[in-house]
């Protein structure tokens, strides 16, 4: 085993006994937004992380600190739950299916935005495009759901919408630079962040014992 696939596996394990032995509160606080990030940590050197933070959180004029890499790319490895059969974690390493298959995307880089002030921007901007929500709008329950969680999910964005032109420029040359795709979602507040992550962990923990 190579020392960067060691790496992430030493870093799986210690998640894992971390979800068995810590409150997800700790689990959350220590693995999503505090500590290192797998991505940046070891492609490239220490100011990396911090040039990608500055271009999105400046193109959103928002502050460097509500800028927040997630998933994968900050852990090393996915907690998403299988799409088909949602108690299974597989915990993918980053980029794994890019290793086995090159014809596969690389793995996604993941960013959270937390700020209410562009939040409650986007909801007046998205309530206008919309026409008050009232034109078709095939997303618009998963959407709700999603914003009543406090987290403006891009996924379920009317195709048509754009958060703004800045953003959008940043994210293509940030994706060209690093040969993967970029997503943000936004979130209200540091309570919706760590509320939504809170729950998946417990959950993760709940599957872990079973």
């Amino acid at each position: 085993m190579n020392k960067e696939k060691k790496t992430e596996v030493d870093e799986l394990k210690q998640f894992k006994l971390d979800c068995q032995t810590k409150s997800p509160d700790e689990v959350v606080q220590k693995h999503l937004i505090d500590g290192g990030c797998y991505f940046f940590d070891l492609y490239y050197d220490e100011y990396e992380e911090f040039k990608f933070k500055k271009m999105i959180a400046d193109s959103l004029n928002v502050h460097i600190r509500d800028i927040a890499v997630v998933g994968s790319g900050k852990l090393g490895f996915s907690i998403k739950p299988n799409k088909d059969l949602p108690g299974l974690y597989e915990f993918k390493l980053f980029d794994q299916d890019y290793d086995l298959d090159r014809e596969v995307n690389k793995s996604d880089l993941d960013v959270a935005i937390v700020s209410s002030q562009l939040f409650d921007e986007q909801l007046v901007n998205l309530y206008d495009h919309t026409d008050c929500y009232s034109t078709a709008y095939k997303n618009r329950n998963s959407f709700s759901k999603y914003i009543l969680k406090g987290w403006l999910n891009p996924k379920f964005l009317p195709d048509s919408y754009v958060i703004t032109a800045e953003i959008d420029e940043v994210k293509t040359a940030l994706s060209l630079k690093y040969n993967r795709d970029v997503n943000i979602g936004i979130f209200k507040s540091w309570y919706f962040f760590e509320k939504y992550h809170r729950n998946n962990v417990h959950t993760l923990a709940l599957n872990l014992i079973a």
